[in-house]
């Protein structure tokens, strides 16, 4: 469980220096007209992001998930991605990797899934959706900062 407590405090991590490089850079860049390719635009991708992890959070809890509006201000996504952080790694070492957790998905309809494809699944989604915000402000002359797990433990070029 290590490993997976580890890759959870990796996602927290990228998400917070995401936000704080959308912090740092010109407020209309986070609603500039996306490239093909990517999800959106920087803000309805990290709204995004900020929406699945609530999602995979209150599907852990038993819950009804939360909305999160694709225009939501980036305080309230900072807000929603620093909780859902926490609850992820809280809910990774309290929740039995093999616990089966049923619930009907807008997309798949009736699912019924092992608790650890839900947290693999959050995980694998936050990479992909930061890998296309690092093109997004690549193209938009504002790039990330490095985001890999070398950075995270420390390790600089």
């Amino acid at each position: 469980m290590e490993a997976l407590t580890q890759l959870l405090r990796f996602n927290h991590w990228a998400n917070r220096l995401i936000v704080e490089h959308c912090r740092s850079v010109d407020p209309a860049l986070l609603d500039a007209p996306p490239p093909p390719g990517v999800y959106g635009s920087v803000r309805a991708t990290l709204a995004h992001l900020a929406w699945a992890e609530a999602l995979y959070v209150s599907r852990l809890r038993g819950e009804e998930p939360v909305d999160l509006p694709a225009d939501a201000s980036l305080d309230e996504i900072a807000t929603s991605l620093e909780r859902t952080g926490r609850e992820l790694l809280e809910l990774a070492t309290s929740v039995p990797g093999d616990r089966v957790i049923s619930y009907t998905s807008a997309v798949f309809g009736p699912v019924s899934v092992p608790a650890a494809a839900i947290v693999a699944q959050a995980i694998v989604h936050g990479c992909d959706h930061r890998s296309q915000l690092a093109v997004l402000f690549t193209q938009l002359g504002a790039p990330l900062p490095e985001l890999d797990v070398w950075r995270f433990v420390g390790i600089r070029r």
